[in-house]
C-alpha cells in the first residue's frame, strides 16, 4: 500500500474518538485513519464534497437535494473556500472544524482518485466452495483500493494459466465498481494494474 505522507507536513488529531494523521499544507486536505479501519481522505482544490455519509445512504438519498454539493476553491493553512454547485453561494469554513468534519463522515468526499492500493496472492478463491474434478485455477489476487472519500473497494482476480500473473482476469468485484464512470473506472483499473506490477517484481 503507498503512503505520500513522508512528502505532507502532518499532525496528529483526535476524530470521533481515534487519533488520525491530518495534513496542515495549503492546496489539499489529507485525513490518514488508523489501520484498525483503515481508510484515507483526501479533497484538493477543483474537488467536491457533499453533505451527508456516502458510506451509509443510498445513491439515491445522497442525489437528494437536501444534502448540498460544495465545489472546492481553496484550501489555505486556517480556511477552506467551497462554492454550493447549485446556488453559486460561496462559504468559507474553518479548516480545522472542516477537516473534522470530513473525518466524522459529516461531509463526503468526491470520489476521483485510489491513492492506496493493497495486492493478496491466495491459492484458494475466498468463500467458495471447491469443485470435484474440476482443476483450480490459481493463483488468485484480491485487491482492494482505498479511495479518497473514505472507502475501500475489492476486486478478485484469477488466473487462466496456473502460476501465471500476466494470465490475471476478473472473476468477482464490489456491485459499486461496477456503476463507476469509464473515467473512474480507468483510475481504478490503472492503480490496481500498477500495485500488481510492483508485487510481481517480487514473486
Amino acid at each position: 500500500m503507498s503512503n505520500e505522507n513522508s512528502k505532507r507536513t502532518v499532525e496528529v488529531r483526535t476524530i470521533d474518538g481515534v487519533d488520525a494523521l491530518v495534513n496542515t499544507d495549503p492546496g489539499e486536505i489529507f485525513i490518514d485513519l488508523p489501520a484498525s479501519n483503515p481508510r484515507y481522505i483526501r479533497v484538493q482544490e477543483g474537488d467536491r464534497i457533499q453533505e451527508g455519509d456516502v458510506s451509509t445512504r443510498t445513491t439515491a438519498e445522497m442525489a437528494g437535494p437536501l444534502l448540498t454539493n460544495w465545489q472546492i476553491e481553496s484550501i489555505t493553512a486556517e480556511t477552506i473556500t467551497g462554492t454550493d454547485t447549485d446556488t453559486g453561494e460561496t462559504r468559507e469554513w474553518d479548516r480545522e472544524q472542516l477537516t473534522h468534519r470530513l473525518g466524522a463522515r459529516e461531509f463526503s468526499a468526491e470520489l476521483t482518485t485510489f491513492d492506496r492500493v493493497s495486492v493478496t496472492k491466495v491459492e484458494e478463491w475466498p468463500g467458495r466452495q471447491p469443485v470435484e474434478d474440476i482443476e483450480e485455477v490459481k493463483p488468485y489476487v484480491i485487491a482492494i483500493a482505498y479511495g479518497n472519500n473514505g472507502e475501500k473497494f475489492t476486486q478478485l482476480y484469477a488466473a487462466t494459466e496456473s502460476g501465471d500473473w500476466d494470465s490475471l482476469e476478473v472473476v468477482q468485484q464490489d456491485t459499486t465498481i461496477k456503476d463507476f464512470s469509464d473515467e473512474l473506472r480507468n483510475r481504478f483499473d490503472d492503480a490496481v494494474q500498477k500495485t500488481i506490477e510492483v508485487e510481481q517484481q517480487y514473486h
